[in-house]
């Protein structure tokens, strides 16, 4: 899919990198591009000597800061950063607890934040840069308890963090339009990852297309926005979820 790209060379930023998007979305883009990797923990890394690998904390500004300037000593400036990182924690508003409440909305929020006001000044160094947050459905939508009859997937604090991450998009958009960085969003519905039967089953009831979606159509929608005839997409949140969000 990464031929979407172009052949022009692009040194591509991506946190979160031990995700299930993260790792699928190294594995696509290394092709041709440098990129770079952040995440708490690093496992099963992709040797290639295009890929580069940071460990840290999303929220830890120090780490980041060193991150930022041994990655300007070498390439000078980042054409892509990709934001994959996620805290979710699965308690349900009855069982949960502020500080796993609190530790969610850093995470994904200010995890956000920080990120973006830290790279930016490599970014605007880029002929074409972007950035490209990770939203949900359940950003937009509230979750059907009856698809998640045994575990509350879908915490209050991963909604509220997911809907924040869908709207600091259109703010960076707009701020970050003075250096012409486009800043945009994937909110995706649900990723087939071999789950139980039972769920896959109540959650494709749901779904327009009958079925969950597979990671070669999340990697797709990524291409979409980085390839060159999307250049005019800012501020938009592209949903990726068969049509869950419609009915």
């Amino acid at each position: 899919m990464s031929q979407l790209l172009g052949k022009a060379f692009k040194r591509i930023l991506i946190t979160g990198s031990s995700s299930l998007v993260g790792k699928a979305l190294i594995k696509d883009l290394s092709i041709n591009n440098k990129i770079f990797c952040i995440d708490k923990k690093i496992t099963k890394k992709i040797n290639l000597p295009n890929v580069k690998y940071f460990k840290s904390d999303v929220m830890n500004e120090k780490k980041l800061m060193n991150i930022k300037r041994q990655i300007e000593k070498k390439e000078k400036k980042i054409d892509i950063v990709i934001n994959c990182f996620i805290n979710q924690n699965y308690l349900s508003f009855e069982k949960q607890k502020l500080k796993k409440f609190q530790n969610s909305i850093n995470t994904n929020i200010c995890g956000t934040f920080l990120i973006t006001k830290i790279f930016y000044k490599l970014l605007k160094k880029s002929n074409n840069p972007q950035i490209i947050n990770f939203g949900s459905i359940y950003g937009l939508v509230s979750g059907d308890p009856k698809i998640y009859p045994d575990q509350q997937v879908t915490s209050d604090a991963y909604a509220a963090s997911k809907a924040a991450i869908i709207q600091l998009t259109r703010y960076y958009a707009v701020k970050l339009s003075d250096y012409n960085i486009r800043v945009n969003c994937i909110s995706p519905g649900g990723i087939f990852n071999n789950q139980n039967k039972k769920l896959v089953k109540n959650y494709t009831k749901k779904v327009p297309l009958k079925r969950m979606a597979n990671m070669n159509e999340i990697v797709g929608s990524v291409n979409l926005l980085l390839s060159d005839k999307s250049n005019y997409i800012n501020g938009h949140n592209l949903i990726v979820d068969g049509g869950y969000t419609v009915l």
